[in-house]
């Protein structure tokens, strides 16, 4: 392990650190949430496990990063998988001091148009598999008194668009993981925090709504842009470090402000 920085000699494992849709303009590796989260999380000189259904995503991944790593494939839908891709984690480098939960997946139906297939494999994604890789960590960060917890969560997961029943509910479960690992772990040195993203320029975006819709997008933002996947990864490695020792139970906002406006900004 090597490195300098505030995260110096840790090991952390990102669940969906890969990247699945189109780069920006003049970007050679697209850039999701996920992916910049592993690169500033090694920048910052942590060995970084990242674990993505697609083994070469991930691979790309840790080619990118500034400190030795290793890529797993982990399909967050299947809950063996999950588990195993922690273990392999732990076989790898005998601890894990960070867990960053990012997997996630969008849906789009309000609650007379839910189906039963989509909300199933919404709560399996979004939430199980991020209680599960939770649990395959907590024991040994329990024995060694210290860990920390990062979920990538949504505004969905406090606010309603009224358009996703599934993405809304599993994103607000999510949330509720991560403040009961913190309430009950709180006094045997684990911490769980969530950064809670608005509208952020990510790959998944870029690929699940297509570049067009940025213009809209920015419109509802008081910043009057969308977010970048690097800001979401500087508010993760703050949560992740020891700058943030006295932090624990919290959902960081991270959304240009639109959370605090009413009404929403117009388009101007």
């Amino acid at each position: 392990m090597t490195g300098d920085g505030r995260l110096a000699g840790q090991v952390a494992y990102v669940l969906g650190g890969g990247s699945h849709g189109p780069a920006r303009p003049g970007e050679d590796l697209p850039m999701g949430n996920g992916r910049a989260i592993a690169l500033r999380l090694a920048a910052e000189g942590a060995t970084v496990v990242v674990g993505d259904i697609d083994l070469g995503r991930a691979q790309a991944t840790v080619d990118g990063l500034a400190t030795p790593g290793l890529a797993v494939e982990v399909d967050a839908s299947d809950a063996v998988s999950c588990q195993a891709a922690v273990a392999t984690a732990l076989e790898a480098y005998g601890r894990l001091d960070i867990v960053v939960c990012n997997v996630g997946i969008s849906g789009r139906e309000p609650i007379k148009a839910q189906s039963l297939p989509e909300w199933e494999y919404s709560e399996a994604v979004n939430v199980r598999s991020h209680w599960l890789t939770a649990q395959a960590a907590l024991g040994p960060m329990l024995d060694r008194s210290r860990g920390a917890f990062v979920f990538v969560g949504s505004t969905a997961g406090l606010l309603s668009s009224r358009r996703s029943l599934s993405y809304e509910a599993t994103k607000a479960a999510q949330l509720a993981v991560m403040r009961h690992i913190a309430v009950r772990y709180a006094a045997r040195g684990i911490r769980a925090n969530a950064v809670v993203l608005g509208v952020i320029d990510s790959a998944l975006v870029r690929r699940e709504f297509g570049t067009e819709a940025a213009p809209a997008r920015a419109a509802v933002v008081p910043m009057g842009r969308e977010g970048r996947p690097e800001e979401a990864a500087a508010a993760v490695a703050f949560l992740a470090s020891d700058d943030a020792a006295y932090v624990t139970g919290q959902s960081l906002i991270v959304d240009g402000g639109v959370s605090a406006s009413w009404p929403s900004p117009q388009k101007g």
